[in-house]
């Protein structure tokens, strides 16, 4: 299949992946010198395929073992066996190999300089090299008590606790080339082996589970203090500012050179801030420095192996695990804000990534990890469905279904949502058994033929409303869990809730995408926009739409000012001092009518806090309880504009607004909408007794039951908490 034939396949197919031949990462031997598989029932593994291929998914993928068993010595019988399982006598699967490229453990041994260390850990050569091995070498790059793997009669004899290095420094040249000819060796076995036609695409991965993940990110372990690291962001600083004098400057270290260089501490890249100036790094150059580092090194990371793999394939398409900025309040740490660069990329065809796991059970409305449809603009965005299903057991921290019905209802969903929003997607079976089930094998099968039906026509969005995410703003932001989640989590949760469909872009889509279609624009956490590309965006931005603004828009552009951000948005704003006090509407504002509109109270706020001032012509929609105004509106530029200073907005809120705005609401408040030109797909939180409301009359088939409705405007929509309803035209 021809490199532009398998992308446009890969768009159009879904995928099931399956925990087939899952080892130690890095390799751990048994007593015969083999790599420890923790499931060997190959056969239950192969039926899994069998049922998936019968249900109408064409295409599979795994963790395939890339051979690396140690220094200049490669082991392909488990890759081979894992093929076999996946392909042997099945000529209508196509396959996508997974492909990991950490380390094997002697690696360390031998190259100590390209080791990553921890904060905590040694800087010389030697004691680095002493820790290799030892209980010491955090091998997979988050705390756990239990080791790898505990599930499926396997039980890890090894805790991964109190690790003071982990493996390969991503900035390392020696793992790069290491594991450069480890893959090339691979893809030489695999590409001239018995399967080489039916390997479709190629997914490479490395670092913490494999998704370019730096080591100790999620057990909110700092890191690369290794030799060869701290010497790479001091060669990346000189190449930024030309000079030691230049950089020393700019990073406030008097006395720097290549061998005292260390990036900055745990405490100065993650803490509690209450200034703004503080909060948004306005005095740390070195903080946001650190974090572009890190995010180039990852991006030349991923185009390294994504160049080898396309000149020994024949270009066929390669993804990676990548962008997780709307999940991870420190995406930055780990590199995935090089989004621009990976979509100029001509190595990478696909970002992958899993759904998100915050608000994902059935009556909520889940989402994505990261910007799908800025994505989808230029690459294709695959959506990991990590969703636990009513039979599933083992690993999984996302939110089990409790009943088929519920099980049923978050297929639809995620089903629902990655059709809306042009994406590529895999059922996924971390479990080991999550869909074996002849219920949800059927529901899967109904799926895939609703997919292939709704794919024969291209869709096109018909939101109106619009959120705008900026990873940029990112860099310049201490890293806060309590705001992050509050902006970026649970805000889209939120506004996801208000009964319409809702797009997201990036804020430098809106550089070049048509927004004549939206009539709200919600802007979350653009913080830094200079005058330059605001006035590329402007002009673009319909007459009629209201801006809503959150927290600090526009307030570095790029250095701290809030005049730049009065004269992007007309708002002024300012500091509040003292504790946080409840937010109730104003009695004479547009939102009087939709209840309060405090921050959870269970939320530690441990970031600032602002207020707007009205000196004459804005209008105050909410107070803090002593009467600073939280949020307000006003007319600038012609436009309807909206200040909110919290991170976070309830849905009644966004629905209110919506609707002054002359957004189209096709359901009631608390039903996520996931909808395009083709369907429209409804998911209640709470009991609705209402009507799904189109904009022109349209005879639907809801396909779930089966149902077919009259020509008309109007559908009675009378649906339980956590179910689904699906129409299509």
């Amino acid at each position: 299949m021809r490199s532009n034939d398998a992308i446009a396949f890969l768009h159009d197919h879904s995928v099931f992946w399956s925990k087939l031949g899952f080892c130690y990462d890095p390799p751990r031997m048994d007593k015969i010198g083999k790599p420890i598989v923790f499931f060997e029932n190959f056969d239950r593994f192969s039926k899994f395929h069998r049922d998936f291929a019968d249900a109408g998914v064409k295409i599979h993928t795994s963790i395939l073992f890339n051979g690396w068993i140690g220094v200049d010595r490669y082991d392909y019988e488990l890759t081979d066996r894992v093929l076999d399982a996946v392909l042997k006598g099945n000529p209508d699967i196509f396959y996508i190999p997974r492909i990991k490229l950490n380390v094997p453990l002697d690696w360390g041994k031998q190259n100590p300089e390209d080791v990553f260390v921890y904060y905590n850990g040694p800087r010389a050569k030697e004691e680095i090299r002493s820790l290799v091995g030892t209980e010491k070498h955090d091998y997979l790059g988050y705390e756990s008590a239990n080791g790898y793997y505990t599930a499926g009669g396997w039980n890890d004899d090894r805790p991964n606790v109190g690790g003071l290095i982990s493996n390969q420094s991503f900035s390392s040249k020696k793992w790069l080339s290491d594991a450069g000819i480890a893959l090339q060796r691979l893809l030489d076995h695999l590409e001239n082996g018995p399967y080489g036609n039916q390997l479709i695409a190629y997914h490479i991965a490395y670092g913490a589970c494999g998704e370019t993940c730096l080591w100790g990110r999620s057990s909110g372990k700092h890191g690369d203090y290794g030799i060869n690291n701290r010497r790479a962001f001091f060669d990346w600083g000189m190449t930024r500012y030309g000079s030691i004098d230049a950089m020393s400057s700019a990073w406030s270290m008097p006395g720097l050179d290549r061998e005292n260089c260390e990036p900055p501490s745990p405490e100065r890249r993650q803490h509690s801030s209450s200034a703004l100036r503080d909060f948004l790094r306005a005095d740390d150059r070195m903080c946001i420095d650190h974090d572009l580092f890190m995010s180039d090194v990852n991006v030349n990371a991923i185009e390294h192996f994504g160049k080898l793999v396309k000149a020994h394939t024949g270009n066929k398409p390669v993804g990676c695990f990548y962008g997780y900025m709307l999940e991870c309040f420190n995406a930055s740490y780990s590199g995935w804000l090089g989004i621009e660069r990976i979509l100029n990329s001509k190595y990478v065809d696909f970002i992958a990534a899993p759904k998100s796991y915050r608000r994902c059970e059935a009556g909520e409305s889940g989402g994505e990890i990261g910007p799908a449809q800025s994505i989808n603009r230029r690459k294709l965005w695959m959506d990991e469905l990590d969703n636990r299903t009513h039979i599933a057991h083992g690993v999984g921290r996302e939110f089990p279904s409790s009943t088929m019905d519920e099980t049923r209802t978050v297929m639809w969903r995620e089903f629902a949502k990655n059709m809306a929003h042009g994406s590529g997607f895999w059922w996924m079976d971390l479990g080991g058994g999550w869909f074996d089930s002849p219920d949800i094998m059927q529901e899967i099968a109904k799926i895939e033929k609703t997919a292939n039906d709704i794919r024969r026509t291209k869709g096109a969005s018909i939101s109106e409303i619009l959120l705008v995410v900026d990873e940029e703003t990112q860099y310049h932001q201490n890293m806060n869990h309590t705001f992050h989640q509050m902006l970026m989590q649970d805000y889209v949760r939120e506004a996801n809730l208000c009964g319409a469909p809702v797009d997201m872009y990036r804020l430098a889509d809106l550089e070049t995408l048509d927004m004549s279609q939206y009539r709200l624009i919600i802007f979350l956490n653009t913080f830094v926009i200079e005058n330059r590309q605001w006035a590329l965006i402007e002009d673009r931005i319909p007459t009629q739409a209201t801006l809503l603004w959150n927290y600090a828009p526009a307030v570095l552009g790029p250095k701290l000012s809030l005049q730049n951000a009065r004269e992007i948005t007309g708002f002024t704003f300012q500091e509040r001092s003292g504790a946080r006090l409840p937010i109730t509407p104003s009695a004479d504002g547009l939102l009087h009518d939709t209840g309060e509109m405090n921050m959870p109270a269970d939320s530690a706020v441990n970031f600032p806090l602002l207020e707007v001032l009205c000196p004459h012509d804005e209008t105050p929609l909410a107070r803090y309880l002593d009467g600073g105004i939280a949020v307000a509106s006003r007319v600038n530029t012609g436009r309807r504009h909206i200040y909110s200073a919290m991170p976070l907005m309830k849905a009644e809120h966004v629905r209110k607004i919506a609707e002054t705005s002359g957004c189209h609401m096709y359901a009631p408040l608390n039903c996520t909408v996931y909808a395009d030109s083709r369907f429209i797909a409804v998911f209640p939180k709470v009991t609705i007794d209402d009507e799904l409301r189109l904009k022109e009359p349209s005879r639907m088939i809801e396909v779930i039951s089966g149902t077919r409705t009259e020509t008309n405007e109007k559908i009675p929509l009378t649906m339980q908490p956590k179910s689904a309803g699906f129409y299509i035209r």
